[in-house]
């Protein structure tokens, strides 16, 4: 008999034998294993894709709630409070809300017109030679004729201080060809002043501030227009360009 037979003969009693269940067993135990590692590494493998997913929720949403710049906190703010909308929007609009108070608080008043002056005084005393006459002509002696007067001329002597009749600044102070010498004053309210016939000797000049009863000169024969008449003063008012009575106005405030 050959080896080969011999081999044979042997493994063959060997698996009819005990031989045959160890062979069995061990087979078992392989497949067994090779089932554990491969489950092992699939339920590895699941809980790592599980964890991954549920971080990377995670961060979405904080990366969300940063977007929009509030937590949950002051979501509940907002909203038990009645206001929408974002944290930032919210900060502006309770920067903004002072600033404006501010500003309006800060913001000049629109100026209301000057008053006219309060206190009034005669430029000089004497006679009304010529009266206010803006509507009936009256005999002017000069010219011969009969004309309007937006004035009243009040006699004086020669060199008689000629006073301001109230607080004001100087406008002009000028030779007309007719009126002679004029001094003009600016006063509050829309009012001015007109002082004719004055001597050479003028007291004050073009932008002075002067008071009621400041001596702004002196009665003197300069208006051409009015020789014929006594020495006086030629004395006019506008009220916003318009002529007005001066002893109403003068009259009425004292």
């Amino acid at each position: 008999m050959s080896k080969f037979k011999m081999g044979h003969s042997r493994f063959s009693q060997f698996m009819s034998g005990k031989g045959f269940y160890i062979a069995l067993a061990l087979c078992l135990v392989a497949i067994g294993s090779a089932a554990y590692i491969a489950a092992n590494g699939t339920f590895k493998n699941l809980g790592a894709g599980v964890a991954s997913s549920s971080d990377t929720a995670s961060v979405s949403s904080a990366d969300s709630n940063n977007a929009a710049g509030w937590d949950g906190a002051e979501q509940t703010a907002n909203t038990v409070s009645g206001v929408t909308g974002s944290r930032s929007s919210s900060s502006s609009e309770t920067s903004s809300a002072p600033a404006s108070s501010q500003a309006a608080s800060s913001a000049p008043a629109s100026s209301a017109p000057a008053a006219a002056p309060t206190y009034y005084t005669m430029p000089v005393t004497g006679d009304i030679i010529t009266a206010y006459s803006p509507t009936t002509p009256i005999y002017d002696k000069t010219m011969d004729d009969w004309r309007v007067s937006d004035c009243v001329d009040i006699a004086a002597d020669e060199g008689a201080p000629v006073k301001a009749c109230a607080d004001g600044t100087v406008l002009d102070v000028k030779v007309d060809s007719m009126l002679g010498q004029e001094v003009i004053i600016q006063h509050s309210g829309g009012l001015q002043s007109i002082y004719a016939n004055l001597s050479d000797q003028v007291a004050v000049k073009k932008g002075q501030k002067v008071q009621a009863g400041t001596v702004i000169g002196a009665v003197g024969q300069s208006a051409q227009s009015e020789i014929s008449l006594v020495p006086h003063l030629h004395f006019e008012m506008m009220q916003n360009g318009q002529p007005v009575d001066p002893l109403v106005t003068i009259k009425s405030t004292k």
